[in-house]
């Protein structure tokens, strides 16, 4: 299941935080002198520490015989228990079962110590004495060999990292095998002078110096091997002319004023650019200047660069997975919403219009179950190459999620008639067949357009697109809706009932209204089903079609559903207790209708567990009600989590069995025990032989696997004499009784002291 907005939402501003740390971290590096690069460590492991919220960073080298690691830099948040001086001299097979994937250069990671299996005891208990309940460990690769590792420890409370956030800390744990690295030069450099010639005839730091017109008068023996500059051929030359165009303007901002001569006044650090080679390829460099014209030894500028142009390549890699989709390399929504907010910019500004396409793949899930997820990854690495290449070059496709994608029209003479006809261009360009492994797929799409002349926000503009969209799948599919003034409303409509509906179970807005089940042979009363009536705050009466679809999208659906629960149990108990004298406990019992949504929530099986004990139901009393769609779209985690619940002695029902797509194989292995046939062949059972004998396997299956069957929406007693003869156990419609209040019902129970009552609208 995807994940939720929210969920990667925080994941993608972990991910921006990161590398905006790592580029901090790297300038500092950059600045730092190699005697100063323990300090630099330390400074970069308290830095990323405190950022990602852990408790310890650590590093640990190892000697050059892989005997022996060391614990040599360490930092610690506040009120932990340094580790330091307790771990020198650790022989490495004391973490034997980590050596291997250092070895190969992977990272360890342990989402949960206590979790760890009894095959790694030892290591268990060697981490829950330092009191650590999760864990990190980047390898430091050296060019030669592993030269140590880089770790996070999260003691108060575990910590989660994500594949990109470990890809983070293995370009962080690359930046401090590089200052080691200087460190260990720097030391080997102080014991040897001729080694110290040696090693800054090879270094890559450029030296220059320039005039107050950045004129090279100086250029160092190193600018050849870096640069491909001579100093016979470049003196004389403007540093600012082999400056790339795109960086020239704040490095000549810095450069170009620095006259008359000034006393010096410390190191000015330029901003990362590209400096032309003399093979015409272009090299990132970072440079710090000198204004040192006042000094007689120099007379000049000294500008000292570094070529960064490896670590500036791995960060546009890094910058551009953050801004885009992994599957499809197409903007991701980050990098959608930032162009769309220009988009809108420029269109304000120039008084253009701009369309704003969400587009879905219709009933992409079957296809891709059908073939497979890696084939329907290539379905829709193609469908997104299909929308790039029919784009102009200022329009702009990125990949919303899924099977969703956003298209931003940016054209300068657009009418709302022709953006409505590109996007229908697109949905054309998407219907053609997909070559998958030999074989053709046809697919459809559904679309909404927005179009704006940037009066408009981008969550509203992606919002009112998203609507247009559904409306074009709940028209059958395959085309574009325009989203119009009374979609608007709609939408309005909706976003007020959200505001409305929230709270709306502690205010006491919302009432439970029960419609009997009833034997289908002698019309006894054999339980009710719950169904969430909301009158709201002003009284108006809100369809159950309209709010609870509502509640469901905003998550608002898991708190209602509790109070749903926890009522109808309530309302059970009421009616136990007021059952006649010696009627004894009558085993009415009540269904509840479960949402996906509850289902992926946490903490269910307790919510439902807790409301049985509080309000003393036999588990037996209560069963959830889940459509056949739900059931085939829930992952395996939910389907666990009903077999917990049915665990607890609760009965569990496909709502509207008949109407999905489930086979026998998988509705053998479901936590199921009663089957309800939806209305739909019902109603159409008496004048469609069809409907009937639908109705007929349906009974016949739900009786060969041992369910129960129970029909809704019974309306004749024709109706009911069919299901008698079918052999249907349990019925209920607005022919036998509508749903009611509580008092309708406990009036039904009370009357008679057994339950074998007729019901109120069809004759036995």
């Amino acid at each position: 299941m995807p994940k939720p907005p929210a969920e990667r939402a925080d994941e993608q501003a972990e991910l921006l935080g990161l590398l905006r740390l790592m580029t901090s971290i790297l300038r500092r590096f950059a600045d730092v002198a190699d005697q100063d690069i323990d300090a630099g460590i330390n400074d970069a492991l308290a830095s990323i520490g405190a950022f990602a919220g852990v408790d310890r960073s650590y590093i640990f080298l190892a000697d050059a015989d892989m005997v022996l690691i060391h614990n040599t830099h360490e930092w610690c948040a506040p009120g932990i228990t340094p580790e330091i001086d307790s771990l020198r001299d650790v022989p490495f097979d004391t973490i034997s079962w980590w050596r291997p994937r250092l070895l190969r250069g992977e990272s360890v990671y342990i989402p949960d110590v206590q979790h760890l299996p009894d095959s790694r005891a030892d290591e268990r208990a060697i981490l829950a004495r330092q009191g650590i309940r999760s864990l990190i460990v980047v390898p430091l690769m050296g060019a030669d060999r592993l030269r140590g590792f880089l770790g996070f420890d999260a003691v108060q409370r575990p910590r989660e990292w994500s594949e990109a956030g470990n890809l983070l800390l293995r370009a962080v744990a690359d930046i401090i095998i590089g200052g080691l690295m200087r460190h260990e030069s720097y030391t080997a450099l102080a014991q040897s002078e001729e080694r110290f010639r040696t090693l800054v005839r090879g270094s890559s730091d450029v030296v220059m110096i320039l005039d107050a017109d950045t004129r090279l008068c100086y250029l160092g023996s190193s600018a050849e091997s870096v640069l491909g500059w001579q100093a016979a051929t470049r003196t004389g030359e403007r540093y600012l002319d082999f400056v790339h165009p795109d960086d020239l303007p704040p490095i000549g901002m810095l450069l170009e004023p620095m006259q008359p001569a000034q006393p010096p006044a410390g190191h000015i650090l330029l901003p990362d650019h590209r400096v032309m080679s003399a093979d015409g390829g272009w090299r990132w460099c970072s440079a710090t200047v000198t204004d040192l014209r006042a000094d007689p030894a120099i007379g000049g500028i000294v500008l000292n660069a570094h070529d960064i142009t490896r670590r500036k390549e791995a960060e546009i890699a890094l910058q551009h997975q953050a801004l885009h989709d992994p599957l499809t390399a197409l903007p991701n929504r980050a990098l959608l919403a930032d162009r769309l907010r220009h988009a809108l910019l420029l269109a304000g500004r120039r008084g253009q219009l701009i369309g704003v396409v969400f587009i879905d793949l219709d009933d992409f899930k079957l296809i891709n179950d059908s073939i497979g997820h890696r084939a329907g990854d290539r379905l829709l690495m193609d469908a997104a190459k299909r929308l790039a290449d029919a784009l102009e070059p200022e329009d702009t496709v990125a990949r919303f999620g899924g099977d969703e994608f956003v298209v931003i029209f940016e054209r300068a003479t657009a009418t709302p008639a022709s953006l409505t006809a590109a996007a229908e261009r697109l949905l054309a360009v998407l219907a053609r067949p997909f070559r998958i492994s030999k074989r053709d797929y046809s697919i459809s799409a559904s679309a909404g357009l927005v179009v704006s002349n940037g009066d408009a926000g981008v969550d509203e503009l992606l919002r009112d697109a998203d609507a247009a969209m559904y409306r074009a799948k709940a028209q059958g599919g395959g085309r574009v809706q325009p989203f119009d003034a009374t979609m608007r409303a709609q939408l309005l409509r909706r976003v007020e009932l959200a505001r409305a509906l929230r709270g709306s179970e502690t205010r006491g807005e919302l009432t439970l209204h029960y419609q009997p089940l009833f034997d289908a042979q002698d019309q006894s009363l054999l339980g009710v089903e719950a169904l969430l009536r909301w009158p709201g705050a002003a009284g108006e009466l809100a369809p159950p079609t309209e709010f609870i679809p509502i509640a469901e999208e905003t998550g608002l659906i898991v708190p209602i559903g509790a109070w749903v629960i926890d009522q109808a149990l309530a309302q059970v108990r009421a009616w136990l207790d007021a059952a006649p004298a010696g009627a004894g406990r009558l085993p009415l019992g009540v269904a509840v209708n479960l949402s996906v949504h509850q289902l992926a929530a946490p903490g269910l099986e307790q919510t439902i567990a807790d409301a049985l004990h509080r309000h003393r139901i036999p588990a037996r009393l209560l069963c959830l009600e889940l459509t056949e769609s739900a059931f085939m779209t829930e992952a395996q985690t939910g389907i666990d989590v009903l077999r917990r619940i049915r665990a607890l002695g609760v009965r569990i029902a496909i709502d509207d069995f008949g109407t999905g797509y489930s086979s026998l194989a998988y509705l053998r292995d479901l936590p199921v025990d009663e089957l309800k046939i939806d209305r739909a062949f019902v109603r159409g059972m008496v004048e469609s032989d069809r409907d009937r004998r639908i109705v007929n396997v349906i009974v016949t299956l739900g009786r060969e696997m041992g369910l129960d069957t129970i029909a809704e929406g019974i309306e004749t007693d024709a109706q009911l004499a069919v299901l008698r003869q079918l052999g249907c156990h349990r019925v209920q419609g607005f022919g036998l009784m509508a749903p009611a209040p509580a008092a309708a019902i406990t009036a039904l129970v009370t009357r008679v002291g057994s339950l074998r009552s007729a019901s109120p609208a069809l004759s036995s």
